[in-house]
């Protein structure tokens, strides 16, 4: 007694110490948003891009500014505003380059004009006749011009490579440069402003969730335990695991990121699961009147190996995410384990020497086993048992249903939609995609195969003026930036062609070439073609229709450039930013995929150990697969995406799910190894395990439905489904675990 006193003693000490140092460390905890640490490394595609953008620019270091004006915008007032927009602009720190419709002049290569001045601002008398250029130029409509004339666009080129207090301080130069002219509306999009947005979100949303999951939890352990002790020792167990978890990643120099923002809500309600099996089991006794000496040692038998089971099947499908290339998921499934083995461990040491040193007796009281619960729960078992039949063929439908729902599920990724529309930064990315070609940017890179050629040769540049048209015409781009682009605007200018789109003919390309490659050390043609002429690119800006359209697209743009461009002359490949998210999509469901996978034999391989038969490890993995092939089927229908983030559900649900079902099955083993008879042990089983089953349910929908407080829908989304698949999950094991244990168990007792 005296050295299990002091045992408490010194566990609580050396908790508190430890909890303090966590405490200072967290200070030094920094929120971030890599955008680039998204980007895929498979096959490639990362290395290749790298190399693409270093040699040229870096293609979504850009912004775009939308400014309305609702009289229209061919008024001298408005125009004078945007000019001196444009001038205020410039001088901005971090600004490389502004293109604005009121600063694209005649430009001289050589002396030569290369493009003409579009706006007459100072006479307002030509102001008729630049409108008529303007809309007969192809180029410039949807990408400094709408169709309505309601609006222009003003391309900002940043700085490459630019830190977050950069970006802050740049973003916010830029909106207080608009602001000063008091326009009727003003558009302002690019990665500067969606990374703040983020980061903004993430920082609010890591507070929502945590209150909002402590707000439920709470609700859920007053009910079942009926006394502010057993609220509050739960929690505290619960956010020392959170407090030492996030100390171990500011150690570590870990930030927050969109992933793990989520952490703290997966340890609450991993660890509240494994202390409020320790919890009622300990009252539970004390009530049966167990010495408290033999307290722990029970415990440890009947409760410590299921859950110790459990946090083996929770870790593994968390870290089945170390499947994926991309490391803010890596890192999410290596820190939440982590943290969920921090609640295991403490649940065991900290918690009972918070119960040993003191417990209240209201708490002994609220456990007695004469209450309108177990009653209901041995009405509800006797009923599974006379209605096995018809429990298997419900399920049987409910899987031919769903494998109907997964043929649905469509894979697709739009670049925002994580997310709400109602956030300001996504209300002006759809007002670029409908009144302009879009935001998203489009990169071709370009490579001559054939070394006795250049991108200045004819026949390429012929080559490429029909890669433009097929951009144009099937992907809508605007802002398009490429070798025949120059070639179009010099011949332009050089014989007068009233039509700027217009490829120069054979004999007027030699004044063409000659001007081009005269000045190929110019900075704006360095930014689309290498100086020695072997390398270039083809830079738009597209709608976000979805990476399931543009995927069709680029399926047409492959099947167009096999007809149309040599291969033994030049290559072109789809690169960008926007690309590698796309590409990144793909190989996450795929990493999933084999995640998933793992966890299944991880899981199956372990029950086959505990119990030396397949069959036992069918009653185990059924109950929990089903579950996630409604999920897979309610998915198709209700048109949810397969996603990166929708796809992590399976292996994470799939990990939480199996907890309850670990916790029947060990107690059912139990009370069979107690001699009791098969019906009897399902019996204690269901009263024993039934009500922190229950219990737990409320508790991790009570953490997952804070989730769906996220403006971002990708988290929404996470917690909406993991919710569902625990609902299921908890009815499989229920009315389904029962009925396949009683086949299996009833033939061997037979």
């Amino acid at each position: 007694m005296r050295s299990q006193k002091h045992y408490s003693i010194l566990v609580l000490s050396l908790a508190l110490l430890f909890s303090v140092w966590c405490g200072f460390k967290i200070k030094d905890l920094q929120f971030d948003y890599d955008f680039e640490a998204f980007f895929p490394n498979e096959d490639n595609e990362l290395g290749y891009y790298q190399d693409f953008r270093n040699r040229f620019e870096w293609d979504n270091e850009f912004v775009l500014l939308g400014i309305e004006n609702k009289q229209g915008i061919f008024r001298k007032d408005f125009l004078v505003k945007v000019d001196s927009l444009t001038a205020d602009l410039k001088k901005i720190p971090f600004i490389d380059r502004v293109i604005s419709p009121t600063n694209i002049k005649n430009i001289s290569l050589n002396g030569m004009p290369v493009q003409t001045r579009l706006l007459h601002i100072d006479d307002e008398s030509l102001y008729a006749s630049d409108s008529t250029h303007i809309y007969r130029t192809p180029e410039l409509i949807g990408s400094f011009f709408p169709p309505d004339a309601k609006s222009l666009s003003i391309f900002i080129k940043t700085d490459q490579g630019l830190s977050k207090r950069k970006s802050d301080s740049l973003a916010r130069s830029i909106e207080a440069a608009f602001t000063r002219y008091k326009f009727d509306d003003v558009h302002f999009v690019g990665r500067i402003v969606a990374q703040d947005v983020y980061l903004k979100n993430l920082q609010s949303e890591f507070v929502y969730f945590l209150v909002i999951s402590f707000a439920l939890v709470i609700v859920f352990l007053w009910l079942s335990f009926r006394s502010l002790y057993g609220v509050i020792v739960p929690i505290s167990i619960v956010l020392v695991s959170i407090l030492w978890t996030m100390g171990i990643m500011s150690m570590l120099g870990k930030a927050i990121d969109i992933m793990t923002v989520m952490m703290p809500t997966m340890i609450f309600i991993s660890g509240m699961s494994d202390v409020v099996h320790f919890f009622s089991k300990y009252f539970e006794e004390l009530s049966k009147g167990t010495e408290r000496d033999k307290i722990y040692p029970l415990i440890l038998k009947e409760v410590g190996f299921p859950t110790f089971l459990t946090l083996i099947t929770t870790v593994v499908g968390f870290l089945s995410l170390l499947f994926s290339s991309i490391m803010p998921i890596r890192d999410f499934g290596i820190y939440t384990s982590v943290g969920i083995c921090v609640a295991f461990l403490l649940s065991y040491t900290l918690l009972p020497a918070l119960l040993y040193i003191f417990t209240p007796k209201r708490m002994v009281s609220v456990h007695g086993h004469d209450n309108n619960t177990y009653n209901l729960m041995r009405k509800g078992l006797f009923w599974i048992f006379r209605n096995q039949k018809t429990i298997l063929v419900i399920t049987g439908l409910l899987i031919v249903l769903s494998v109907v729902g997964i043929y649905k599920i469509k894979v697709n990724n739009l670049l925002l939609e994580d997310l709400s529309d109602s956030v300001k930064i996504k209300q002006d990315f759809n007002f670029f995609d409908k009144h302009y070609s879009g935001v998203r940017p489009l990169e071709l890179a370009i490579e001559i195969k054939d070394k006795n050629k250049t991108v200045w040769d004819y026949d390429v540049m012929t080559q490429l003026n029909k890669v433009d048209e097929f951009l144009t015409k099937e992907y809508h781009a605007g802002f398009i930036y490429s070798p025949a682009m120059l070639a179009r605007s010099v011949n332009k200018a050089l014989n007068g062609a009233e039509d700027g789109s217009r490829f120069p003919l054979r004999e007027e390309y030699d004044d063409v070439r000659k001007q081009l490659q005269g000045n190929k050390k110019n900075k704006d043609i360095k930014r689309i073609i290498s100086p020695d002429g072997h390398f270039a690119r083809i830079s738009g800006k597209i709608k976000d229709e979805g990476s399931l359209v543009i995927n069709e697209r680029n399926e047409k743009l492959r099947a167009f450039l096999s007809q149309h461009i040599d291969p033994k002359v030049m290559e072109v490949k789809i690169t960008g930013a926007a690309h590698l998210v796309d590409r990144n999509n793909e190989y996450m469901v795929d990493n999933m995929t084999q995640g998933f996978v793992f966890s299944i034999i991880v899981i199956a391989l372990l029950t086959y150990f505990l119990h030396r038969s397949w069959r036992m490890v069918l009653v185990f993995i059924l109950p929990n697969l089903i579950p996630l092939l409604i999920i897979a089927g309610i998915m198709g229908f209700a048109g949810i995406e397969l996603k990166a983030a929708t796809s992590l559900v399976f292996s994470i649900a799939f990990g939480v799910a199996t907890d309850d079902t670990i916790h029947f099955i060990s107690r059912l083993k139990i009370e069979l190894g107690y001699g009791k008879s098969l019906l009897y042990a399902f019996k204690r089983t269901y009263f024993e395990t039934g009500k922190p089953i229950l219990l737990t349910t409320f508790i991790l929908m009570g953490g997952f439905i804070s989730l769906m407080v996220s403006d971002f829908q990708s988290t929404f989304y996470f917690g909406f489904l993991i919710c569902i698949t625990i609902i299921i999950a908890v009815l499989a094991d229920i009315f389904l675990l029962p009925v396949l244990l009683f086949l299996i168990l009833g033939k061997r007792k037979k």
